[in-house]
């Protein structure tokens, strides 16, 4: 009896520590991306900020924007333009699996929301989302 209980209860054991296992890429993917061309190592000042929160942002690197508007664009001007931004629009992410995340997006205060499934690969510093290459900035 006792070898019985004692066989159960490493099965209950191992399950619940293969439940509680997770993916990895949830804390991995947190940071500040940059889309590459890997063929020549092109940067092109576009990228993707995942935060710990489960929020994310698309956003043009303070380079990119200044050449689009032909202004000199100050860190400052920068954040403000990137706050209003997101004021009009949140982007939430979540990890289903090593594979695909879930990105849901609301915009004009929460009244119109949609979701989509969106495949990627992490290995690293080199993201693949949605079919585009990026690398790790932070």
């Amino acid at each position: 009896m006792k070898k019985i209980l004692a066989i159960m209860l490493v099965l209950v054991l191992a399950l619940t520590l293969t439940a509680c296992g997770g993916s990895k890429n949830k804390k991995n993917i947190v940071g500040t991306w940059q889309i590459v061309d890997t063929a020549t190592a092109t940067e092109y000042g576009f990228g993707l900020e995942f935060r710990k929160d489960g929020t994310m942002s698309y956003g043009l690197t303070e380079e990119l924007f200044a050449g689009l508007t032909g202004e000199d664009v100050t860190a400052e001007d920068w954040d403000e333009a990137m706050k209003g931004l997101e004021m009009l629009m949140k982007i939430k992410y979540k990890i289903k699996s090593d594979t695909e995340m879930e990105i849901t997006v609301s915009a004009m205060l929460g009244l119109a929301k949609e979701s989509t499934t969106v495949t990627y690969s992490l290995d690293g510093d080199t993201l693949v989302f949605d079919g585009a290459t990026y690398t790790r900035v932070k």
